[in-house]
């Protein structure tokens, strides 16, 4: 069960997607890989903590990792390719996540532009679901 993960998944996430770019983001990571005696990127799973400032706080190592910089955190979630994600994100719930998304919402989302897409190519309204959940065309 995904939401029954007992640690910041949001900042642990993230972790998994971080690569270093820079000379100061590799020093910072190379620090906390010693600090921690263990590198919190690869193994992001193994934090948790209650207070942002503790030792292990996946929130104080994004936010030295990241420099606090919302466009860098980004960049974790949109560069690295899926393997990468699915790799450091086995054992944090991430790579149960994007297959659950694969799964399922890749495929609904799929046959939902499918049917919409023959639908218009035939002439036809869009379908909308009503509240109900029954079909009928847009007007």
């Amino acid at each position: 069960m995904l939401l029954g993960v007992a640690h910041p998944m949001r900042e642990c996430w993230v972790l998994a997607g971080f690569v270093p770019e820079t000379r100061p983001e590799v020093a910072a990571l190379d620090a906390l890989r010693k600090e921690l005696g263990f590198d919190p990127t690869a193994r992001s799973h193994e934090l948790d903590a209650s207070s942002k400032t503790a030792k292990r706080s996946p929130k104080r190592i994004l936010e030295r990792l990241t420099g606090g910089e919302v466009d860098r955190e980004a960049r974790c979630w949109t560069e690295p390719d899926l393997d990468h994600l699915r790799q450091r994100g086995r054992d944090n719930g991430l790579a149960a996540f994007l297959s659950e998304v694969e799964e399922r919402l890749a495929p609904a989302l799929s046959s939902s532009f499918a049917a919409e897409s023959t639908a218009l190519d035939l002439g036809c309204p869009p379908v909308k679901e009503d509240d109900t959940g029954s079909s009928a065309p847009e007007r």
